[in-house]
């Protein structure tokens, strides 16, 4: 079998660790070589970046905090952990649930002092305030899960408001258990509480994504259509529930759905890297190499620990014939997930691109 033909592919979704490297490298070395790949995309494929899509950190960039939540010990996860961003002076500005790895992002903020707060199923994370201005564009967190104890003032907190203040707390109370069984893999019992939450108040939009994106992943696809179409008419522009759209018309091969889905909520979001990545896994699954390429380079960009990605970017540059840069990408890979569904398959064809290139040099 030709090596530079069988590239892998991860079929799992950013919706529902590291190994000994082969040759020491700078931990950023994959994303440099990923800017490579947006050169050769740009002059190959005829594409022309404005200044401001290549560096976030210009003026008009978005202001954004990012973080990460390390799991409390005995712990194995911080995911679907409920992170708040309040303004200092008080107020709820938007609330998200941490991914498979524990990350959050809140983008499109204006100047100001904000207060990060997270909280799960007897844990919680202490208030952060952090300043956003236009020196400080980009805030990065570092957070610690910790056993909520009387010695934080968190019940009086907690009531203040876990969702927004006109959800109802039965619906509130729903929306938390769903979370709960959900981090425990109890899919069937969260489908049941998000249910309930939404039969309560319809228009709990956090719970409506959420219920659209867990009858996705149970394989319920018309439901998960209805939900989701529910969200966006609470919120015509909400970037999640656009995404979670353009993925299930994904998963349907709905290709000319799901790239219109995914470029509209770009335009209200654009720093949504599971938007571009999604839609890079559109574009390789049409063959439209140089899109995929462009899409999954700014992906990494946005969220340079994200494993799945480099998976792609490696398939992508074995696609392009740049064995040395798919290399990099697979070891990006293996990195980050070690225990990764298929790091078997990602270590194996390493191997197989170094054999080739030492042939060629022979």
């Amino acid at each position: 079998m030709n090596t530079l033909s069988c590239p892998i592919f991860d079929s799992q979704s950013p919706y529902s660790t590291r190994l000994p490297s082969l040759k020491k490298r700078p931990k950023l070395l994959s994303v440099a070589h990923l800017a490579a790949l947006f050169f050769f995309l740009v002059v190959c494929g005829g594409y022309v970046f404005a200044q401001s899509d290549m560096d976030p950190s210009l003026p008009g960039s978005s202001l954004e905090i990012t973080g990460q939540i390390r799991p409390a010990e005995g712990q194995k996860s911080a995911e679907f952990v409920t992170v708040r961003l309040e303004r200092a002076s008080g107020g709820l500005v938007e609330q998200r649930t941490t991914d498979s790895s524990g990350r959050f992002r809140f983008s499109q903020l204006a100047s100001g002092q904000y207060t990060v707060s997270a909280k799960s199923p007897g844990f919680i994370v202490a208030p952060q305030v952090v300043d956003v201005n236009r020196f400080m564009r980009r805030n990065h967190l570092l957070l610690q899960l910790v056993p909520e104890t009387p010695n934080f003032d968190t019940r009086n907190a907690s009531r203040r408001g876990v969702v927004d203040a006109n959800v109802p707390e039965k619906a509130s109370k729903e929306m938390e258990r769903a979370r709960e069984a959900l981090a425990k893999k109890k899919m069937e019992e969260g489908i049941l509480h998000l249910e309930k939450a939404v039969s309560v108040f319809p228009k709990f939009l956090e719970a409506q994504i959420l219920l659209g994106s867990t009858y996705m992943d149970a394989g319920q696809l018309s439901k998960a259509e209805d939900a989701l179409r529910i969200a966006l008419k609470i919120d015509p522009k909400s970037a999640s529930a656009m995404v979670s759209l353009g993925e299930l018309f994904r998963r349907q091969k709905n290709y000319s759905k799901a790239e219109q889905m995914l470029l509209e909520a770009l335009k209200y979001e654009e720093t949504a890297w599971v938007g571009h990545y999604t839609l890079g896994r559109v574009y390789w699954e049409t063959n439209e190499i140089v899109k995929a390429g462009r899409e999954i380079g700014r992906t990494i960009q946005l969220n340079s620990e994200f494993a799945e990605a480099h998976l792609l970017g490696g398939n992508i540059f074995v696609r392009l014939g740049m064995p040395e840069n798919a290399i990099v990408e697979y070891e990006e890979y293996l990195r980050i997930a070690p225990q990764g569904q298929l790091a078997p398959q990602a270590q194996q064809l390493i191997e197989k691109l170094r054999r080739s290139l030492q042939n060629r040099k022979q």
